[in-house]
């Protein structure tokens, strides 16, 4: 008699069960529930939606700085927008696909909105923001006000 029903099913599929092949099923079932929901192919699980942009945020003693990728993006369908210490970024993508095969011609258009919002320090002078956008990476540019940037004090012995 086997206590625990588990055990025995494990040992009886022993031979095809692994954790690895099991979490490559679950990959896959994800990445497939992704694609149906987004309406195009994410390439895995792990990398971001197509209209969700991947952003960094580094900040210095002098500025903070924002870079998003926006690959395929017109920078006239960039909107940038800093209420107090919310940066408000808003783009629209158009895309299209063409590929033909065998005697038919098949088109693919995606194309979407987003929107991505960025919580500042409350530090930053937005009246001298800047944004620049090269190959496809947005980076805006946002000084401190002087009278907040960190002053160092010397230390004197004696």
């Amino acid at each position: 008699m086997n206590l625990i029903p588990w055990r025995r099913k494990r040992e009886q599929y022993s031979e095809e069960w692994s954790p690895l092949t099991a979490l490559a099923r679950l990959r896959r079932d994800m990445d497939a529930l992704f694609e149906r929901l987004f309406g195009e192919s994410t390439g895995s699980l792990f990398a971001a939606p197509a209209l969700m942009p991947r952003t960094d945020l580094a900040e210095s003693e002098n500025e903070v700085t924002v870079t998003m990728d926006l690959p395929g993006v017109d920078p006239d369908n960039i909107e940038i927008d800093i209420s107090r210490d919310l940066l408000t970024v808003r783009a629209r993508k158009h895309r299209e696909n063409e590929e033909k095969r065998g005697t038919y011609h098949y088109v693919e258009r995606a194309s979407g909105e987003f929107q991505r919002c960025v919580q500042l320090p409350s530090t930053v002078d937005p009246d001298r923001a800047s944004a620049s956008y090269r190959a496809g990476v947005l980076t805006i540019t946002i000084p401190k006000h002087a009278h907040v940037q960190p002053k160092k004090i010397t230390v004197k012995s004696g």
